[in-house]
């Protein structure tokens, strides 16, 4: 029989290493592709996450188990995200992404091989999406990646962003709206409907 997420976190309270990476193993590739999505930057994300799962294991006698382990999980992901935003927006300069779009040299990286049509028309729509996403507000941001991408419901993304379920559905709408408009200006018609 599988053990719950909360059964594997009391174990963890008690320092059972093998609960724990059992933990990791369940949620590693999630909270990894909700970090990437928030952040867009694969090697950040990496470090990131790992630095999630240290919280996790670091605050695990701090876990109370009437909430949901994946909920508080994603708030220890959330919360790295909105301090490495932060700090990207004080230090634009420091991340690549500064260097690149300072130079205007943001097409360098392009791959040049040849590529059948719909396989690169697909990666530049999901390139546009991506770039979309992080154009929004941060609680946007977080909150359209936790349901889009990771499928959180509403009570969970609220856990994680410290705000009611109310609170929730309006930022997703208005995320929605945004990406609207965004992807519309990048010229793609169907705007927002495409999964990122």
């Amino acid at each position: 029989m599988r053990s719950s997420d909360e059964e594997l976190m009391l174990r963890c309270k008690e320092g059972d290493m093998s609960a724990f990476e059992l933990l990791v193993s369940r949620y590693q590739d999630a909270v990894m592709n909700f970090i990437y999505h928030t952040i867009g930057d694969y090697h950040r994300a990496e470090d990131l996450c790992q630095e999630t799962f240290i919280r996790v294991f670091k605050n695990a006698g701090g876990y109370r188990s009437k909430n949901r382990f994946k909920s508080w999980l994603f708030k220890i992901a959330a919360n790295l995200c909105r301090n490495e935003l932060r700090y990207k927006r004080r230090h634009p300069s420091d991340s690549l992404e500064g260097i690149i779009e300072s130079e205007g040299g943001a097409d360098i990286f392009v791959d040049t091989s040849p590529m059948p049509d719909e396989l690169f028309e697909r990666k530049e729509r999901a390139m546009l999406v991506r770039r979309a996403i992080q154009s929004l507000p941060e609680n946007q941001r977080l909150a359209i990646v936790m349901r889009e991408y990771e499928s959180l419901r509403y009570d969970e993304i609220a856990y994680a962003l410290g705000c009611s379920v109310g609170a929730v559905k309006s930022i997703i709408h208005r995320a929605r709206q945004n990406l609207r408009k965004i992807l519309t200006r990048y010229g793609l018609e169907e705007g927002y409907n495409a999964r990122i």
